[in-house]
C-alpha cells in the first residue's frame, strides 16, 4: 500500500523543501520549532500530503493525543509526517515544508517515501535542520555545522563542514536517500547548551531559520523570534544569577569542553569531557542544572 496520502496537488514553482524531525536529530525541540515558524510566518500555507503513519510507528511510544470537549470527541491526530506547499509570489522559488515526528520503523521506506514526493514535486535541492547537545552556553553565538551531499553543497551554504563517525537519526538517512535519488542536501545542525534541558533554545531557532533564508535567498521576518530571544535569553541570565557563583563557575568549566554530544538528547552536563578524559563533576553539575530546569519551568521552589 502506497503510504502517502495526498490531499492536493500544489502547483509550486522550482521548490526548495526544508525539512524538520522532532525527537533524537531536535536538542531543545529547535529544528521543528524553526519548521512551525517558517510555516506560521506565512499567510496561506497549504499541506498537500501526509504519511500513513501505521507502518512507521510505535503507537505505545508515540500516541495519538484526542481532543475531547464537553464529552464528545472533537479531533483525533495521530504522529506522523505533513508536507505543507508555500507559494512565495515575489520569490522566483517556492517552499515545501516537511515536518513531524521522527519515526519508530522502516527508516528506509519511510525515507523513500518522502523523497518520492519531493521527487514528484520538482524538488532538486533540500535543506534538513537539526540540533544536538554540545559545550556551548546560551550567551555564546549559535554553533552551526553543516554536512552535504558533496563538498559544493556544503562550501555554497557558508556552514563549517564537520566530521562525525557514529549514530544518526532520521536526518541522516533521509539525507541519503536524497544522494540516491540525485537531490542535493544540506543539513545544518545547531549546537545547544547542556544545561538547557530540553527546555526551549528560541537563539537557536532564529539562527536556522535566518541561516535558512540565506541559503534560499528569501527574505523571512524574524522580527518576532529575536524579541522572544532577547526575553528567553534574560530569564536564563536571572536563573543562573539565582543560581549563584557555583553555576557561573560550571559556565566557565563548560568553555573548555569542546566534545559535541551529537544526537544525545539524553545526555547530561556530566557526560560532557575534554581530550583528557576529565569529565564535569556529575554529583554538581546535575544538581545545578536541575535548579535552572525548574526555574524555567516556572517552579517558585527553585
Amino acid at each position: 500500500m502506497d503510504p502517502i496520502r495526498r490531499s492536493s496537488s500544489p502547483n509550486l514553482r522550482n521548490p526548495v523543501a526544508v525539512i524538520a524531525f522532532g525527537g533524537w536529530n531536535d536538542a531543545c525541540d529547535v529544528a521543528s520549532t524553526a519548521a512551525e515558524f517558517l510555516v506560521e510566518a506565512h499567510h496561506s500555507p497549504k499541506p498537500f500530503a501526509e504519511i500513513e503513519p501505521d507502518s512507521f510507528y510505535d503507537f505505545q511510544q508515540q500516541r495519538p493525543t484526542i481532543d475531547v470537549r464537553a464529552g464528545v470527541t472533537r479531533k483525533l491526530e495521530w504522529p506522523g509526517i505533513s508536507f505543507i506547499g508555500i507559494e512565495r509570489p515575489d520569490d522566483p522559488r517556492d517552499l515545501i515544508i516537511v515536518t513531524g515526528q521522527e519515526p519508530n520503523f522502516n527508516w528506509k521506506t519511510f525515507s523513500r517515501a518522502v523523497v518520492g514526493v519531493l521527487n514528484e514535486e520538482g524538488v532538486e535541492e533540500v535543506i534538513l535542520a537539526g540540533a544536538y547537545i554540545g559545550a556551548v552556553g546560551h550567551r555564546d553565538p549559535v554553533d552551526l555545522s553543516g554536512v552535504g551531499s558533496d563538498a559544493v553543497s556544503v562550501i555554497r551554504s557558508g556552514l563549517a563542514s564537520s566530521s562525525y563517525k557514529g549514530p544518526t537519526g532520521i536526518v541522516g538517512v533521509i539525507q541519503e536517500a536524497c544522494r540516491e535519488s540525485g537531490i542535493r542536501s544540506i543539513a545544518m545542525w545547531a549546537a545547544t547548551p547542556p544545561y538547557l534541558a530540553g527546555n526551549p533554545y528560541p537563539k537557536a531557532v532564529l539562527t536556522i531559520v535566518e541561516k535558512i533564508a540565506d541559503i534560499i535567498n528569501m527574505h523571512i521576518d524574524t522580527s518576532e523570534l529575536i524579541a522572544v530571544d532577547a526575553e528567553y535569553t534574560e530569564k536564563v541570565d536571572e536563573a543562573i544569577e539565582n543560581s549563584g557563583a557555583e553555576f557561573e563557575a560550571y559556565l566557565e568549566d563548560l568553555e573548555g569542553y569542546d566534545e559535541p554530544l551529537l544526537g544525545s538528547l539524553l545526555a547530561r552536563p556530566s557526560d560532557l569531557s575534554d581530550e583528557s578524559g576529565q569529565r564535569l563533576d556529575p554529583e554538581r553539575t546535575d544538581a545545578l542544572v536541575d535548579e535552572i530546569v525548574r526555574f524555567l519551568e516556572g517552579d517558585s521552589s527553585a
